[in-house]
């Protein structure tokens, strides 16, 4: 009921009885209002029949106000104020604000781009949360529903696959974090570093690892040898990068991955690169996120401080 009373009610009556308030003269607040004196006039009788009352009484000195008026601008002034603060767009204070960001992202991703920004997002936001989930073939919905707010995933620049960039929904927007490669990694005494000839063929004769994300374990590589009736000899398909390491580090396993990501995995495990040997079109790194937040303050600092940041640490690695 109360609503519906609303409803009802010309709202913008208060704010002319606030200028009227404030102002005491009808003509000042009508320049103040940008209206004419008579459309004041009119509003002022409106008011009088919804309250019951004169609320002003002409005088030498302008319009007084009655009793009535005085205790409604008392009333009035915190409740416009309240509505003046609703109105004004959200303020985000990055070196205050303790509120949560939800980032999807695979675990090379995490352990490719994390190191280059958090230290520093840390120092300009130190009390900001920042909660880390697996990217899988649910998270762009979520992203929709505002469960996710950021997303780093990789798109196959190839123009047969599903998984192009411009296959992402029209309701994601992106910005472009790398341009990458595949490779392959091995462990250190593993014999293919001994073959006088690496190529396809022996590639292929060696087991490998498959990664699955997204609900598939396939990727543009197999699709290109599937052109070619060809395909790897998968002996293990593991749920992450992380774990896909660690199989080829204890067997003859070949891990294929992004050229980025592979750097850091031989700074860390005892693994060495071996070069794809097929050619193959390049894979795009990205920063994603749902259009719905795009004119939010925090999630813009956010996206823009993770992107400035991992562009600034990739340039200081390639350099």
């Amino acid at each position: 009921m109360f609503l519906e009373q609303l409803a009802r009610t010309d709202l913008n009556l208060l704010i002319i009885l606030q200028v009227l308030l404030e102002e005491r003269n009808g003509s000042r607040a009508a320049r103040r209002l940008h209206l004419s004196q008579s459309a004041v006039s009119k509003a002022l009788g409106r008011l009088r029949d919804a309250f019951a009352d004169p609320l002003f009484i002409r005088s030498a000195y302008g319009l007084e106000p009655t009793p009535r008026a005085l205790a409604l601008q008392q009333q009035l002034q915190p409740i416009l104020l309240s509505l003046d603060t609703l109105l004004q767009p959200p303020a985000f204070d990055p070196s205050s604000s303790e509120r949560e960001f939800v980032i999807a992202s695979m675990d090379s991703a995490f352990t490719l781009f994390a190191p280059l920004y958090l230290s520093e997002l840390k120092r300009r936001a130190p009390r900001v949360r920042l909660r880390y989930e697996e990217w899988t073939e649910h998270s762009l919905t979520e992203m929709g529903q505002g469960q996710v707010d950021l997303a780093i995933t990789v798109r196959e620049n190839c123009l047969t696959s599903d998984f192009r960039q411009d296959t992402l929904p029209g309701t994601i927007c992106q910005r472009l974090l790398a341009i990458d490669n595949l490779t392959c990694l091995v462990r250190l005494d593993h014999q293919a570093l001994a073959e006088p000839d690496w190529d396809l063929a022996r590639y292929l004769t060696y087991p490998h690892v498959q990664t699955y994300c997204e609900g598939r374990d396939r990727w543009m590589l197999d699709h290109k040898l599937a052109e070619q009736a060809l395909q790897r000899r998968i002996e293990a398909t593991v749920p992450s990068f992380e774990a896909a390491l660690r199989m080829s580090m204890h067997s003859d396993m070949i891990v294929t991955l992004s050229r980025l990501y592979a750097r850091h995995a031989t700074q860390v495990y005892p693994l060495t690169q071996l070069p794809l040997p097929i050619a193959l079109d390049s894979i795009s790194h990205l920063l994603i996120w749902h259009q719905s937040h795009e004119a939010d303050p925090g999630h813009r600092w956010l996206r823009e401080t993770l992107f400035d940041l991992i562009l600034a640490g990739l340039a200081e690695e390639a350099a």
